[in-house]
């Protein structure tokens, strides 16, 4: 938390503070040209030096989806900006030599400056970055480069495959202009991949996805922005040379000579780390493959493909909520009156209870294995179930229909719930399913869809959410227990009571007729009657988790993956690639 607080804060003062010297370098008196003045030149050099410094690193362009949205304030702000310092340039002109080295900070401040504006502009328009739309024509033709990969070098083919889907679809653009083309190209199937492979593939897709939004990697890729990074690096070189040529014997006297070479050597070396680091990514290897009859590039594809399987693309992680705990342990806040009145009480307490675990290989097995089974129930159709084909598979639609049929965020909440009484129930009774390596999945599938039913209500594409959880939060708490095992005994084995007239007149037009605990109730009854609940459980909590990533809007996936990705939105991608947009249900 504390690290994303500090990058948020200073992507947002970074701009603010440059305009706000930038401002004062403004009143730098002017003077005659042929006059030198040492102070006035060394301030005046500090206008394109700040041009370069935020020109902003590599790795960030924007911090969330919406500074996509603001490419042309933001070319309106580099041209004012550009302006300010041309004037202030020629204010302190003195045809000196420290006066010539403006010229090629200028240009080196211009260069890193307009990277941040023409990755920001390229971000959701119809040419992204190294797609352009004089180039969709080639980049169909991809799949002929599989039949020229070379087949001893691990992973070039996931990332590869990963690439073409990624420019077939343009996952991070709605309205695609080329969305029709997507439909005519050869869809390349990746079900016949280890789930770990298709996660991988699925891995390097939503990273190029990533780049695209949040960083330069799309046009520094390009021919243009590899000689523009070279004459960039050129210049504050030679910047930096001139510079310390110049004040070679003044460095141990003068500390505003001392702060610029500092300054200009800590641009120079973050440039060249910066250089340093191009081969290292997905999409130097797509450049790498696309180029491999040149020299040198298919040792390089020997060095980085089995590297680029340990590149860290997304979290990896799977955050859980159980709703059960989080009321049995809810304890009061230190200052909570406060934080209550200020709103803040809930959103700490839901943090507090959250937890993240490893993401197990089974689940990941488990989750591609369900969804090649709906697959062949959906048949490319849009995804608008919630368990019902799960159900049908194992006749019994019949006797749960009724509780996938309710509001989205009821049918999770009572799911979860019963999820939580037969997990207990049979790990208690060490039944014959209880060794059973589904029961955890179902338990790890129930508490993930609770976390974003609790943390990332806005991803379920429901606006009742936040109402849901506080009403089963208060049921639950009514129940008086400490444990949560006694909580499931109780609500497995005895009857709930009814509400009071108070309690109904308390009720909101969402909750009114709706008895929570009663509906676990009789969830839990049905699947404890049948000897392959948890296959049930599996089945219909991975159907859920796909209708949430199906139904949820692309800003939020795209916000998601700023975060580190999760799992919604590896599925949302799964299933994009099987969805047919253009499809007239039977």
């Amino acid at each position: 938390m504390w690290i994303r607080f500090t990058v948020w804060l200073t992507y947002l003062l970074s701009a603010s503070l440059a305009k706000i010297i930038i401002g004062k370098l403004t009143v730098i008196p002017g003077s005659d040209p042929n006059e030198r003045n040492i102070i006035r030149e060394l301030k005046a050099l500090f206008a394109p030096l700040l041009l370069v410094q935020i020109g902003n690193p590599d790795a960030i362009t924007a911090y969330s989806i919406e500074d996509n949205r603001l490419g042309l304030r933001q070319l309106l702000t580099l041209v004012l900006q550009v302006a300010v310092v041309i004037w202030i340039i020629i204010k302190s002109w003195t045809h000196s030599a420290l006066s010539y080295l403006y010229l090629p900070l200028l240009t080196s401040g211009l260069i890193k400056h307009g990277e941040v504006v023409w990755a920001l502009k390229s971000a959701l328009s119809k040419s992204s970055g190294i797609i352009t739309i004089q180039e969709i024509d080639q980049e169909a033709n991809m799949p002929a480069l599989f039949r020229f990969l070379p087949e001893d070098i691990p992973n070039i083919e996931l990332i590869l495959k990963a690439y073409y889907r990624f420019i077939s679809l343009k996952p991070h653009r709605e309205n695609w202009l080329y969305q029709p083309l997507y439909e005519s190209l050869p869809r390349i199937s990746i079900d016949e991949y280890a789930p770990e492979d298709i996660f991988q593939i699925t891995d390097a897709e939503l990273s190029f996805m990533y780049d695209v939004l949040y960083t330069k990697a799309p046009i520094i890729y390009t021919k243009a922005g590899c000689i523009l990074r070279a004459l960039s690096f050129f210049n504050l070189v030679l910047t930096l040379c001139g510079f310390s040529v110049i004040f070679r014997r003044d460095f141990s006297r003068d500390w505003k000579a001392c702060f610029i070479v500092g300054v200009l050597g800590g641009a120079v070396l973050m440039e060249a780390y910066q250089i340093a680091q191009l081969p290292f990514s997905d999409w130097a290897i797509i450049q790498m493959i696309k180029h491999q009859n040149l020299p040198l590039m298919i040792p390089c594809l020997r060095i980085l493909g089995p590297r680029a399987r340990n590149w860290k693309r997304w979290s990896n992680t799977l955050p859980q909520f159980n709703l059960l705990s989080f009321c049995i342990h809810d304890k009061p806040l230190t200052c909570g009156k406060i934080l209550k009145f200020r709103g803040f009480d809930m959103g700490l307490k839901k943090n507090k209870c959250r937890t993240r675990i490893k993401f197990p290989q089974e689940l990941k097995a488990l989750v591609v294995q369900e969804m090649k089974d709906i697959d062949e129930d959906r048949r490319l159709k849009p995804f608008h179930q919630r368990g019902e084909w799960s159900l049908s598979r194992y006749g019994s639609l019949n006797d749960f229909k009724w509780s996938v049929k309710r509001d989205f965020d009821k049918s999770i909440a009572i799911w979860h719930i019963a999820t939580d009484i037969c997990y207990y129930s049979d790990t208690q009774t060490h039944c014959n399913n209880a060794s059973s390596p589904k029961i955890q999945m179902a338990k790890l599938l129930s508490n993930y869809m609770m976390y974003l039913l609790a943390m990332r209500p806005h991803m379920l594409s429901t606006t009742t959410a936040k109402i849901v959880f506080r009403h089963a939060c208060d049921k639950l708490k009514d129940l008086g227990v400490k444990d949560e095992k006694e909580a499931c005994r109780i609500l497995r084995m005895e009857r709930v009571p009814q509400y009071s007239n108070s309690e109904r007149k308390s009720e909101t037009v969402v909750t009114s007729k709706w008895h929570m605990l009663k509906d676990a109730q009789r969830l839990t009854r049905n699947l404890m009657a049948r000897e392959n609940r948890w296959q049930i459980l599996c089945s219909v909590w991975v159907e859920m988790l796909c209708y949430a990533a199906a139904n949820c809007s692309i800003d939020y996936h795209s916000e998601q993956i700023r975060r580190g990705g999760g799992l919604v939105t590896h599925i949302w991608i799964l299933l994009a690639h099987k969805t047919d947009k253009y499809h007239i249900s039977d």
